[in-house]
């Protein structure tokens, strides 16, 4: 997903958060911060979750500001996050719908058109960081 924050009268900072790519050690930190388990972290960035999502703008915001604690991450107005799906996760959401059997093929079909709709206006991935070689 890409995660875009703008606080009041700043730029915007955007990075690509993807849950598989996060290491064990700072997992293990993140969802003690959050209060549950991995997936149930991840599933709250997935869906709103205000203590999650700020559990994540704060891993984030550490990726450059290392010592940055927790209690001093900035108080954040929620229109300032900004986290939208990737065309390549929306694909694979579309893909694991196309194959549910179990779903009802008119709710199916319905769903696969708003994901269609979504995937044509989400933002391609961000890309690997250049090299500092």
């Amino acid at each position: 997903m890409i995660v875009t924050y703008t606080p009041e009268g700043e730029e915007s900072q955007s990075w690509e958060f993807k849950t598989g790519r996060v290491k064990a050690s700072e997992a293990e930190v993140l969802q003690k911060r959050f209060g549950g388990t991995w997936d149930e972290f991840a599933v709250g960035v997935f869906k709103g979750d205000v203590r999650a999502r700020r559990v994540m703008l704060w891993h984030l915001l550490r990726l450059t500001h290392h010592t940055l604690r927790f209690e001093d991450a900035p108080e954040f107005y929620m229109d300032e996050l900004k986290v939208e799906h990737t065309k390549e996760e929306l694909g694979v959401m579309r893909s694991n719908i196309e194959k549910m059997s179990a779903l009802p093929a008119e709710d199916r079909e319905e769903i696969l058109a708003a994901l269609d709709i979504e995937i044509a206006d989400a933002p391609e991935g961000l890309g690997k960081a250049p090299s500092k070689n």
